[in-house]
């Protein structure tokens, strides 16, 4: 192979373990959580076609974090707040969820508020955001600063942070460390993003607090209504960042019995929202076509 082509293949490959990493942090609750060089090999295989195939093993489980399912869907939320709203009051919100702060803290005004201007501050730190005229809403994380400005959280308010949480950054540095001596402009959040944003989408977990961080996203800010636009604003990002078609998009999220409640709960609200404004829905087309996450 080319320089080029090897390039290509290990950086494949690395995007591979990333999203391998997020696969055990967000669904499997099990990481490995020491995936540096010598833990990763490359597999070559000749598959049925007579065709070379490389794919990426895991080495050494010696160092294995466990997830609880809480802090999966907590995690999912944050990374949605964080960067689709830009929310850090909703972020600092999800700290009792996500296990790092007691909720006597969280339900603290005045702590809530000080939690709020620190996360603000980190953000502004570890965060770079692209022109929003781009067209490109996922900012570029400094793993060099963040783990720093976490430290600062914990000298100031009653943070933990878990083995687990340590262990999960730990891993998607280092793999993003080796994707950036391939490819300088590598943003692990472009892998992330999309992954989380699918699972949100998805609720594979049936989680309340997902749902919940979904009527939040859709409502609009000046009205706090449900917002059609920003339903769509939603869908068409996971779609733009996974290549898949807008209605492969919602197809898969209404393949879940997840999915499907939170379909129904945006329906539920968007009727009687309505019905409160006097302009009830259209009874021209059929109910199924009009509950189908507001005809996406």
């Amino acid at each position: 192979n080319s320089g080029k082509s090897n390039v290509e293949t290990q950086l494949q490959l690395v995007q591979e373990g990333i999203s391998c990493t997020l696969s055990q942090l967000l669904e499997t609750g099990v990481l490995h959580a020491d995936p540096h060089l010598g833990n990763l090999v490359v597999v070559r295989r000749i598959n049925d076609k007579k065709e070379e195939t490389v794919q990426l093993g895991y080495l050494d489980f010696g160092l294995v974090a466990q997830v609880p399912p809480q802090v999966r869907d907590g995690l999912t939320c944050a990374v949605v707040q964080l960067v689709f709203s830009r929310d850090m009051q909703a972020v600092a919100r999800l700290f009792g969820e996500l296990q790092l702060l007691p909720e006597s803290v969280i339900q603290d005004p005045i702590e809530c508020q000080a939690l709020t201007q620190a996360l603000e501050e980190i953000a502004s730190q570890v965060l770079v955001y692209p022109d929003d005229n781009g067209g490109d809403r996922v900012p570029a994380l400094r793993f060099d600063n963040l783990l720093s400005a976490l430290l600062g959280l914990v000298t100031r308010f009653e943070v933990t942070l878990p083995p687990y949480f340590l262990n999960n950054a730990r891993a998607l540095a280092t793999l993003e460390g080796i994707a950036r001596r391939l490819e300088p402009s590598f943003n692990v959040l472009e892998v992330v993003y999309p992954f989380v944003l699918d699972r949100l989408l998805r609720n594979p977990s049936m989680s309340p607090v997902v749902q919940q961080t979904i009527l939040q996203l859709v409502r609009s800010p000046e009205s706090n209504r449900i917002d059609r636009h920003r339903i769509r604003q939603l869908v068409e990002e996971v779609a733009r960042l996974t290549g898949n078609r807008k209605r492969k998009v919602v197809a898969d999220a209404m393949s879940t019995a997840g999915g499907r409640q939170i379909s129904r709960a945006l329906l539920r609200e968007y009727v009687q929202e309505k019905k409160q404004n006097g302009s009830p829905l259209s009874k021209k087309r059929p109910f199924h076509e009009r509950s189908s996450i507001l005809r996406l």
